[in-house]
């Protein structure tokens, strides 16, 4: 009960926070707009949907839905990535179920730039961003859960120009048979203070998140949509499916339609996944954008 109550009131502070901060802050162009990439091989491979689904690994649920947390976990789920889309990612992460209805998770991303915008060389240097994320999620009366993580961001722009923040996602979910809807805030928090005195608002976005997994032969049908409202005044919305024959091998596609400036734009994704006892291989392919086209990207991950 002493836990619950420290996450509780790490939710209500957590958002008063960003509310404050928005309010003292003047509208500007998004800053660390790599926070609303989705982090999961399987949930890239769905365009970005199914970030609700309890079927897969919960090691990165931390940078997606943490309220995901205490439904998803077996004993401990651990896996690592790696992607190419306007970057090259690597990153591991860890979820640890501690007790029935409670779970908590850590994991960091490191990304790195070796070119700039225009194909020329960095030379000696290339830009590079890192991301921490720890979170913890508890669930309620069997179909509710809730979800909190936290994140500290450091963009090193150039050799002597860095900048840091700290973004919050909060997260409660609902789940019956094979429903699972999410809802809450993403990548909220204080914003970024340039050298300047300017200060950026993150890509914070109200989040809404559902899926339906059904018995279809001799395999698992799922269906996602994941959609947010970015509070710049764009959004984003995710549709994807998967099938999982007989719980060895996944078949995914999704698609993601975006307003103009969005953070994570238009594209379609197709991804495959095996899945044998404790161990999956996830990887996926991203199409159909000028900007993130022929990006892929691949997780391995082990769940007991």
């Amino acid at each position: 009960m002493k836990v619950r109550h420290i996450i509780l009131s790490a939710l209500a502070l957590a958002l008063s926070w960003t509310v404050m901060a928005q309010e003292e802050s003047i509208p500007a162009n998004e800053a660390m707009d790599f926070l609303g990439f989705p982090r999961g091989a399987a949930i890239s491979g769905m365009a970005g949907a199914g970030s609700a689904l309890t079927s897969g690994t919960a090691a990165f649920s931390a940078f997606d839905n943490p309220a995901v947390l205490p439904v998803a976990v077996g004993k401990i789920d651990a896996g690592v990535l790696y992607s190419h889309t306007l970057s090259n990612n690597a990153g591991g992460g860890v979820a640890l179920r501690l007790g029935p209805g409670f779970a908590v998770s850590a994991a960091v991303v490191d990304q790195f730039h070796p070119v700039q915008d225009f194909g020329g060389s960095y030379g000696s240097f290339a830009p590079n961003d890192l991301m921490i994320a720890l979170g913890a999620g508890i669930s309620f009366a069997r179909h509710f859960s809730l979800g909190l993580s936290a994140r500290i961001v450091r963009e090193k722009l150039m050799a002597d120009y860095t900048l840091t923040g700290t973004a919050f996602t909060a997260m409660a979910q609902y789940r019956t048979a094979g429903l699972n809807i999410a809802a809450g805030i993403a990548n909220f928090g204080p914003g970024v203070k340039s050298e300047s005195g300017n200060i950026s608002p993150l890509p914070a976005s109200a989040r809404l998140a559902a899926s339906y997994e059904l018995p279809l032969g001799p395999g698992t049908l799922g269906a996602a949509l994941d959609g947010d409202y970015y509070f710049a005044g764009k959004f984003g919305v995710s549709a994807g499916i998967q099938y999982g024959l007989w719980d060895m091998i996944y078949a995914r596609a999704g698609y993601r339609y975006a307003s103009t400036g969005a953070v994570l734009p238009s594209h379609l994704a197709l991804g495959l996944g095996v899945r044998w006892e404790w161990l999956s291989l996830d990887i996926y392919y991203l199409t159909a954008n000028a900007q993130i086209g022929n990006s892929f990207g691949a997780g391995l991950s082990i769940r007991f």
